[in-house]
């Protein structure tokens, strides 16, 4: 969310925005720039991502007042014999359980903002992805005219993914012959693409409260040409700068 130009925008207006995801956010989230992760946890984070619902849970039963829970087709009474081993008790207590009538594994969260189930990719993608992000703008000539996908600045994008070792067929060799360096290079250029594509998606998704989602939203984020216009000229006048990790602290106006 801190290296979303939306988000930003949304904060210097103070919630006033075309989109309702993006008010939506900024009632949750507030100005995330002005305070450190762990203080915005502790005031904000907590309670936007804590279950409301506590989870059912095992409990012992008195043999002598069985006080059954309300939903009790959604729970399997038992009589454990407790002199047999753990083993044998696990195993007969996973029979009974698959025998169920009811059985079925819900994952729902009751938590006011929720988190995307990580599906078909590796979490170490999305921290790999932010890291090209970064690498790509700290190594802008002048950070002010940064714009994802705009090629400027003292590295190309073969250079970030070397740096990265991001692809390991595509380091360069001694050996290597002018056609399969060429080659290399196209190859790390095309795998960096796909990194900055992938963490401009987190991004903006981040900002609409879906997250974490690499694929590209299918509703993008909406504003008036006018407000367009005006966050178009903050970002070219400097008054916008991603904020990274390492800058935690700083304190963004």
């Amino acid at each position: 969310m801190r290296l979303s130009k939306d988000y930003w925008w949304v904060c210097q207006r103070r919630g006033i925005a075309d989109d309702a995801r993006l008010k939506a956010m900024y009632r949750d989230f507030g100005r995330v720039y002005e305070m450190t992760f762990e203080e915005w946890w502790e005031y904000k984070g907590v309670k936007l991502f804590s279950e409301q619902v506590a989870l059912p849970k095992v409990r012992e039963l008195d043999g002598r007042d069985i006080q059954l829970s309300k939903a009790v087709n959604n729970f399997l009474v038992l009589e454990i014999p407790v002199n047999l081993t753990e083993r044998t008790i696990i195993k007969q207590v996973r029979e009974q359980l698959r025998q169920h009538p009811h059985r079925e594994v819900i994952r729902s969260s009751s938590a006011k903002r929720q988190l995307c189930k990580l599906t078909g990719i590796r979490k170490d993608v999305i921290e790999i992805a932010y890291d090209a992000w970064q690498r790509q703008y700290e190594s802008r000539a002048d950070p002010i005219a940064y714009k994802i996908g705009q090629v400027k600045g003292t590295k190309s994008l073969y250079q970030i993914g070397k740096d990265m070792r991001l692809v390991a067929s595509c380091m360069p060799q001694p050996s290597d012959s002018r056609d399969r360096a060429a080659k290399k290079v196209n190859g790390m250029k095309v795998a960096v693409s796909r990194m900055l594509q992938r963490a401009n998606n987190l991004i903006e998704n981040a900002a609409i409260g879906t997250f974490p989602l690499i694929q590209l939203s299918k509703e993008p984020i909406i504003w008036r040409s006018t407000q367009l216009s005006k966050l178009e000229e903050a970002v070219a006048a400097g008054q916008w700068r991603p904020l990274f990790d390492k800058d935690d602290s700083l304190i963004v106006p």
